[in-house]
């Protein structure tokens, strides 16, 4: 305990009163008469014992009146739990979670405004001298740097519901640097206010700042949301069957039946279904639906379930192709493996043309660009290739047993690959294949028994350096790759060892492995935007096809609205940032340069849904997890957090119960004088 006032307690002194008073009366005298003497020391003895019994306790109560009084005055008070300095400095930190379950209503009230209200009064609770720092999940520049009181009140009160999520702890670390930016002679204090749902994770503990939990509690609730949904084939293809995955989950403790699901594309209805979700479980479901026509498509998948509906539509868009074009530059004659499996697929639109007759200025319109057997890499056709990976294409190289490897060489060495070594003049069988890259994604769910693995009479060794990021398809018994892909720029080169010679490799007539690359080297790109993104997770978008001369610029248009987004440009490719800009769900235009004709995009945004399991912990569980001794959980939401602050920076005030011992023992003396005799 310690007083605010300490040097009130000289008058402790005081106390010496009442104890003379109290003496001098123990020595007055008062004459009785008696009419019979004989009962006078009966008499006597009786009324001395009672009389200094009375006197005495009247004394104490005086005694102890006057000392609580003393007391009052000298403000007395229990120290408040301090971050580990004496500091009358404090910078303080409040987090409001403002995600979507925080809309929910507890007695007619949204959680988001409750924890404002709770905001405000812990900010009152503080002096004009402290420091705040407000955090949302929206992570606003202004709200990285601590502030006065007055600005702080004004902060909380812009506080609006947001799509965006964060784990704890990124809040947590964003809090403690701006706290610690503060030095070490300030106090530093955080309150976190929150519904504190399950999946958002717990904090690292910092014992330099003292941490306060305030739980908005909610009850559990149901949910079904559409978790995902994806196309079963990597590209969309016009006037052929296009079919599209819709994964349900249901967050409720019991089966749900008959979940309407509604597809609409470019706002006509494709296809409906009734889905049965068991619970805690989730469920996949497959629409088919064909186009006939081209340009972009604005897809939407919509349930209905209540009460929660931030997650029930799913915003998707897509571009079909007609066909996919490829190049093969070929270094002799036409390669009849290419031209046999891409010349009898209707997806694909092979060009071959000879080495000699490259025209560089139409190799961007080419997803996929195969060199075969291509002699030499001249200084030309390497600057053309590199700007088409940057572009996000993909390049495909079969090699030549004679060709000039050291022109192979800087071409592959500038762009991260590795590089053609030594021609192996032996037999090379395969005895692995990484079914877990992207390229053979959905080929196999496990390795046949049967599957023939290829064998090379003669091959390069193809020798790695440090920082090349190797992804080997097919592997060699001697851990060697017989086939690898490099990543470049926004786009993939593709390495093979051997070239596609059926008397060099029986690689070209292994259908079931030498078909599957080739489709999906062909269709696989980072030329094409994603099927959606999710706001608050999206960062850095690459827009394929773009580029923009000079200071041309991007604008984005939705519902009438539009802006100018961040832009960022590396080499030829073009990538926008809209996370300070998007705040709702749906279709994006994406507006290059007028000057750019048919170059516009679409882009759709999603809410996260992370937010979709509406489970939160509770107030014993809090305590479970942040039982530290500066971590503290405050559960009482009905309270004033203004005075329940000012005690918790302060301390706890006694010099009330000061004064109720004052009354207390004043009315014992009353009595005493009263009802003794």
């Amino acid at each position: 305990m310690q007083f605010v006032y300490p040097a009130f307690l000289f008058a402790l002194a005081t106390l010496a009163i009442p104890v003379v008073i109290h003496l001098f009366n123990f020595r007055r005298f008062k004459t009785i008469y008696f009419s019979n003497v004989r009962f006078l020391r009966n008499v006597q003895e009786e009324t001395a014992t009672k009389n200094k019994l009375k006197h005495l306790l009247v004394l104490l109560t005086r005694c102890l009146a006057l000392a609580a009084l003393v007391f009052a005055f000298a403000q007395p008070f229990i120290p408040a739990k301090k971050s580990g300095n004496n500091s009358s400095d404090r910078a303080v930190s409040i987090y409001i979670d403002n995600s979507f379950s925080m809309e929910a209503e507890v007695n007619d009230e949204r959680l988001i405004d409750i924890a404002k209200r709770k905001a405000e009064e812990i900010v009152n609770g503080f002096t004009i001298d402290d420091r705040f720092q407000l955090i949302t999940n929206d992570l606003e520049a202004k709200h990285q740097r601590l502030v006065s009181k007055d600005e702080m009140i004004r902060f909380i009160a812009e506080v609006q519901p947001s799509p965006v999520v964060r784990p704890l702890q990124e809040i947590s670390d964003r809090q403690r640097d701006a706290l610690h930016r503060e030095g070490d002679k300030a106090e530093k204090i955080s309150y976190l206010l929150s519904d504190f749902q399950k999946n958002a994770g717990d904090i690292d503990n910092d014992t330099s700042i003292i941490v306060n939990f305030v739980p908005l509690l909610q009850r559990a609730q149901k949910n079904v949301a559409i978790d995902s949904m994806w196309f079963t084939t990597p590209v969309p293809v016009l006037n052929q069957p296009i079919s599209i995955c819709i994964r349900l989950h249901n967050y409720g403790d019991g089966d749900v039946e008959n979940v309407p699901v509604t597809l609409r594309l470019n706002e006509q209805i494709k296809a409906i279904a009734d889905i049965n979700i068991n619970a805690k479980g989730d469920v996949v479901d497959t629409m088919t639906f064909t186009l006939n026509s081209g340009g972009w498509y604005s897809g939407e998948i919509s349930i209905k379930d209540y009460p929660v509906t931030f997650d029930d539509m799913l915003y998707f868009s897509f571009k079909p192709v007609e066909q996919i074009p490829v190049l093969a530059i070929n270094g002799g004659s036409e390669n009849i493996f290419l031209k046999g499996f891409f010349g009898n697929n209707n997806l694909f639109q092979l060009k071959n043309n000879p080495a000699s007759q490259i025209a560089f200025s139409e190799l961007p319109t080419y997803d996929l660009i195969i060199l075969n057997e291509v002699p030499s890499i001249s200084g030309g056709l390497a600057d053309a290739l590199q700007q088409h990976l940057a572009r996000g294409g993909n390049i495909m190289v079969w090699p030549s047993l004679t060709m000039d490897v050291a022109s192979y060489q800087a071409f592959l060495l500038a762009n991260n690959a590795a590089v053609y070594g030594a021609l192996i003049n032996r037999p090379r069988p395969v005895s692995e294949v990484d079914t877990k890259n992207p390229v053979f994604a959905d080929v196999f769910e496990k390795i046949p028994r049967n599957l023939a693995m290829p064998t090379a009479m003669k091959s390069y060794a193809l020798q790695t350096s440090t920082g090349t990021r190797e992804e080997m398809l097919l592997r060699f018994t001697d851990r060697q790759a017989m086939m690898a892909r490099y990543a470049s720029g926004d786009g993939y080169i593709y390495l093979s060892a051997v070239p596609l010679d059926r008397t060099v490799t029986d690689l070209p007539v292994q259908a079931g492995l030498f078909a599957p690359i080739m489709y999906k080297v062909a269709v696989s790109n980072a030329r094409r935007l994603p099927a959606y993104a999710n706001i608050g997770e999206m960062g850095w978008i690459n827009l394929p096809g773009i580029q923009l001369p000079g200071d041309a610029t991007i604008k984005v248009e939705s519902k009438g609205n539009e802006f100018i987004p961040e832009i960022r440009r590396t080499g030829n490719s073009v990538a926008v940032n809209l996370s300070s800009y998007v705040q709702q769900a749906g279709w994006y235009t994406i507006v290059p340069d007028k000057q750019m004709v048919n170059s516009d995009q679409l882009l759709a945004l999603n809410y996260n849904r992370s937010e979709s399991d509406m489970s939160f912990a509770d107030a014993s569980a809090l305590k479970e997890l942040y039982a530290a001794s500066n971590q503290e959980i405050i559960s009482d939401i009905d309270r004033n957090f203004t005075g329940m602050v000012t005690q918790m920076a302060t301390g706890t005030p006694l010099w009330k119960y000061c004064i109720i011992f004052v009354l207390v023992f004043l009315a014992a003396e009353i009595a005493i004088i009263r009802l003794m005799p």
